[in-house]
């Protein structure tokens, strides 16, 4: 409890001074002056730090390399990858995404360990193949972190989801109390919630680095922790994860149907029609507001999602049709929201 504290102290501190060099220095801010169409919706009147990848690759690494010390260093690679774009280095979306690729394939040909049970018996039969195996948990873990990129365009969407995720893991490990780096977790979800809320006040962004190498680590933590007990369902962890997934997937088929390019930028996902749609619905002038409304509104939904999810997490059939329901719910809010913009 006491190093806990420490953290959350040093935490809070740490991502203050970080926030304010940043700015102060004119170094890997936020900038919607460029092609950015995702960001320019939101058209903030100062540049803001992405502090993210500076704040969580050092913590990360240090909560825990001695546990997973593979997975920690292509983390912290993976934030590197990030980094490069929100610095201007790199800044083809298609390059990154081909990265992204082989970092996990080579990732996972060195963790041959690692598996995911669907459920479904063609797929667990195609991955009793070695290559096969690699392809498809590479295919999952390319899913999730570009739709945490994808949904990372209001305040409070990927940092509170983040938060969301890593709380029920929590839960899952300490109430079944399975031997796992729980009190790590613990720190990391704190320091998550000390970025929501510097993120709530427009203090700062994730960025590309740290939806990145976040976003690899949690989908790495998840499928481990759907090893520890057959009693989980790999639907509990698909339930977990399904927003930003099928954010991806839905955007995908709508470039594609209106031929456009599925990995450039665009403002149409969910989360920026709900800002626009809240923009003219409430008489609120700071934009940083309504941006965190928007992320908020999203999450408080996925909670609840989860909160059912959770208490059925060994029960497939639940999963699945939570899944199934918050595929249509968004489905309509988005035809809705889309209508009323």
């Amino acid at each position: 409890m006491e190093n806990t504290i420490l953290f959350t102290i040093f935490g809070f501190i740490y991502l203050f001074l970080l926030n304010n060099l940043l700015k102060k220095y004119n170094f890997c801010l936020d900038d919607t002056s460029g092609n950015e169409k995702h960001k320019l919706l939101l058209n903030f009147k100062s540049k803001t730090p992405l502090s993210g990848s500076l704040y969580f690759f050092p913590i990360i690494f240090y909560l825990f390399y001695e546990y997973y010390f593979l997975g920690a260093v292509f983390c912290l690679i993976f934030f590197g990858l990030g980094l490069l774009s929100d610095l201007k280095i790199t800044n083809s979306p298609k390059l990154r995404l081909i990265f992204q690729f082989i970092l996990l394939i080579v990732f996972l040909l060195l963790s041959n360990e690692i598996t995911i049970d669907t459920r479904i018996e063609f797929i667990n039969n195609l991955m009793n193949n070695e290559i096969l195996k690699v392809v498809i948990i590479s295919f999952f873990l390319l899913v999730i972190i570009n739709g945490f990129n994808f949904i990372d365009g209001v305040n409070n969407l990927s940092s509170l989801n983040f938060a969301i995720i890593l709380f029920f893991s929590y839960l899952l490990i300490i109430n079944n109390q399975f031997f796992y780096p729980k009190n790590q977790i613990l720190v990391l979800l704190i320091l998550v919630l000390i970025f929501v809320v510097f993120n709530f006040f427009g203090k700062n962004f994730l960025g590309d680095g740290s939806v990145y190498g976040l976003s690899f680590f949690i989908g790495y933590l998840l499928i481990n922790i759907s090893l520890l007990d057959s009693k989980i369902s790999p639907y509990y962890i698909a339930n977990l994860l399904w927003y930003p997934a099928f954010e991806n997937l839905f955007t995908i088929i709508r470039r594609t149907f209106f031929k456009r390019k599925y990995y450039l930028p665009d403002n149409l996902h969910l989360h920026q029609m709900l800002y626009k749609f809240l923009t003219k619905k409430i008489l609120v002038k700071k934009n940083y507001l309504l941006s965190s409304l928007s992320g908020i509104i999203i999450n408080t939904y996925l909670f609840l999602i989860n909160i059912i999810g959770y208490f059925h997490y060994s029960e497939t059939d639940v999963q699945i049709t939570l899944i199934v329901i918050s595929v249509i719910v968004y489905i309509l809010s988005y035809n809705f929201l889309k209508n009323n913009h």
